[in-house]
């Protein structure tokens, strides 16, 4: 009797207990969770302020050789002599400017506030701008490089900010020098920094003063951080940058912010993420445990409690059975609970089986992902797997068991940025570009490809820091099924090669290995995200093309860049018909799909359209009703089945039918028919889960087609 009261109070402590541990537990991994979402809030806003020191200084970088340049340039000049010589300077300034992307203009004034030459025009306006702040800044006193506030421009131009420095002769301040910096190329970079709603960017002064904010000012809103704001008490107690939560001023939305000094400036840097996303994404975090939690945890406590009503029945039928029958009855209670053990060993095997597998499957696609994403796979497949060593303790017990490419001539692009990238390289790196007769043209988004010429530049300037030479060679290549096969996802074929050879310092194998990884970078913490080199990598792939890279350590680096030959005109813009989506009269399709539900939810779709829909299972029974002789418009086949594959099934369709269309669908593996992030020519392909609008729009347009 002692022995059935333990076992009954046992029951019932388990039933208490799979209510409150998940509850305890639930708990606990809703503060874990929320205390990892701020770790992990923070170092997105730092890996963000990383990313953009990074652009912010490089541009800062360029504007202030532009500025050293001019003050070279008119060194030793009145202003009257420089007002005499301002064709010329005008010309020299017009190039100067238009070689950094990120600079509008560049100007010289008097110090009576009159510009005395300008790259923007020729001559440059009477009016006076002593009024701006840049001008009475260097007037007033001492002063370095000036940051000046954003302006609206009076020649019809983008609103800017200026960069400017005194101009000296003989000690005393004849003028100012001003470089007019575009905001526009600061907001492109931050709005594609945004990796989701709810960030914000910025680059201001010390006295709060945005010069560039993502997203923009309202319209009405003030333009400055007061000196009660959480940004003026940071950097007040810490100069050089800090993390602060506060209301802003500017839209009213609490954000998490983390702002850092840009070195040797009076600017700062500014990232911040909306408390409401955090609060979402960590509700959106705990809803999914108990999405799964609450099922499991009813499903435990009801078990539990059948599994106590029965032993309280066998108990009570024992009592009522003669103690003859006392062995009997025992090994019947045993027996009843085997089972009731075994059924649930078996369903929760089933629900394993499901579980395991996918998880099995998504640690295979996501092999190299971000590495929380694994580690919380691993912690899954860690549960699972204790799950499945219960089951198979009970088993036992029962005895079961994601750009805007053109047409270009690259000897044309790279004679246009040498200039620019010899001011960029410094005087002690000697720069050759080196073109061909002849180089095909090549359809990329040129933008992109000089700035991916750039940040290979940057990189071997840095590799150089005595100096050395850098090479840029453009050629025209051919790579055979041989190279092709030793270096996967690229096509043979005939490609245009620009080579950036350096004769610095080289890199390891090690490092080698890792050159493209993103935030990889052997650069000290604070001088570079590594994601020069990523950048570039994912800028060629996007592009149809093929990077590698060759080093040696000690004696320099070279980066192929293969981008695929293009042929023909610049395409004409595409217009866009309205087409009926339904069927003519007497249109039929074969629809070839292995999965029985998708190919029911097709054959209806299609069938709703006014096809005629004649179903296969595989490759083998949608060849036999081709060569049936059954009248077929249209071939709607998966790419991949058992057995022939989509790809190879079309091949025979047309041999048995050359006159027949094909359209291929696919949820998984599309290697069959797309390359580099393109499609095949000549292939059409509606992609799984299938939208029934977009089923009848492809499969009309193929039709007419």
């Amino acid at each position: 009797m002692q022995g059935r009261r333990v076992t009954v109070r046992l029951i019932r402590t388990a039933m208490a207990a799979s209510l409150v541990l998940p509850l305890a537990l639930f708990l606990f991994a809703s503060w874990t969770a929320y205390e990892r979402l701020q770790t992990t809030a923070r170092e997105r806003l730092v890996r963000s302020l990383d990313i953009e020191q990074e652009e912010a200084f490089k541009t800062f970088e360029l504007v202030n050789l532009a500025l050293t340049q001019v003050a070279d340039l008119l060194t030793g000049m009145s202003p009257e002599e420089i007002a005499e010589s301002e064709p010329t300077l005008h010309v020299r300034l017009e190039r100067l400017s238009k070689a950094i992307r990120a600079v509008q203009s560049i100007w010289v004034y008097g110090t009576d506030g009159r510009p005395l030459v300008s790259s923007w025009a020729h001559p440059p306006p009477e009016t006076s701008f002593s009024d701006r702040d840049f001008i009475q800044a260097h007037l007033a006193g001492p002063s370095q490089t000036y940051y000046g506030k954003v302006y609206a421009s009076v020649l019809n131009a983008e609103p800017f900010f200026t960069v400017s420095r005194r101009l000296v002769l003989d000690g005393n301040v004849v003028g100012v020098i001003e470089a007019s910096v575009l905001p526009s190329n600061f907001f492109q970079f931050f709005a594609s920094l945004a990796y989701t709603q709810g960030v914000q960017y910025a680059l201001l002064r010390e006295d709060g003063t945005f010069l560039v904010r993502f997203p923009a000012v309202p319209a009405g809103a003030p333009d400055k951080l007061g000196e009660t704001t959480g940004f003026a008490r940071t950097i007040r107690a810490t100069p050089s940058g800090g993390f602060y939560s506060s209301i802003s001023p500017i839209d009213q939305v609490s954000r998490r912010y983390a702002i850092r000094r840009l070195e040797n400036t009076p600017l700062y840097l500014s990232a911040g993420i909306e408390t409401a996303m955090l609060t979402r994404e960590w509700l959106s975090t705990m809803g999914a445990h108990l999405i799964f939690g609450i099922p499991a945890t009813l499903f435990l406590f009801l078990t539990l409690w059948l599994v106590l009503r029965r032993t309280q029945a066998l108990y009570a039928e024992i009592d009522r059975r003669s103690k003859a029958e006392e062995s009997l009855r025992q090994s019947q209670r045993l027996e009843a609970i085997g089972h009731l053990t075994g059924g649930v060993a078996h369903d929760f095997n089933n629900l394993l089986t499901i579980i395991i597998g996918n998880l099995e499957a998504l640690q295979r696609q996501m092999a190299g992902a971000e590495a929380q994403l694994v580690r919380r796979l691993d912690r899954a497949m860690h549960g699972a797997t204790r799950a499945a060593m219960l089951t198979k303790r009970l088993l036992a017990f029962s005895r079961q068991q994601p750009l805007s490419p053109a047409p270009i001539d690259v000897n044309n692009l790279l004679n246009g940025l040498a200039e620019f990238l010899r001011r960029a390289l410094g005087e002690h790196v000697s720069l050759e570009v080196v073109g061909s007769g002849g180089v095909w043209p090549v359809e990329v988004d040129a933008t992109e490809l000089e700035s991916a010429l750039v940040n290979l530049a940057v990189n071997a300037r840095d590799a150089m820091p005595n100096g050395g030479k850098l090479t840029i060679e453009a050629s025209n290549t051919y790579l055979d099924d041989a190279y092709c096969r030793t270096h996967g996802e690229i096509e043979p074929g005939q490609y245009v090669l620009i080579s950036v050879s350096d004769t610095g310092a080289g890199m390891s194998r090690e490092v080698l290995e890792r050159a493209f990884e993103p935030f990889y970078t052997t650069k000290p913490s604070g001088q570079g995200t590594g994601l020069g080199l990523s950048q570039v990598y994912g800028f060629v792939k996007q592009s149809g093309g093929h990077i590698n890279l060759y080093s040696e350590t000690g004696h320099g680096t070279t980066a192929k860049i293969y981008l695929r030959r293009y042929y023909g005109d610049a395409p004409a813009p595409r217009t866009s018909d309205q087409v009926s989506p339904r069927a003519n009269s007497g249109e039929s399709i074969l629809l070839v799909e292995d999965d029985a539900e998708v190919r029911r939810y097709v054959a209806e779709t299609l069938g709703n359209l006014g096809y005629n829909v004649l179903e296969a299972g595989d490759a083998k029974q949608a060849l036999q009703q081709l060569q049936s002789g059954a009248s077929v418009a249209l071939l709607l086949t998966d790419v991949v089945m058992p057995g022939m594959n989509g790809r190879r099934l079309a091949e025979e369709a047309r041999a048995v039918k050359p006159t027949l269309k094909i359209i291929f669908m696919t949820g998984y593996s599309r290697n069959a028919i797309v390359h580099q992030g393109r499609l095949d020519p000549g292939v059409d392909l509606i992609q799984k889960p299938i939208a029934s609008d977009q089923l009848a729009a492809i499969v009309r347009k193929v039709l007419d087609s």
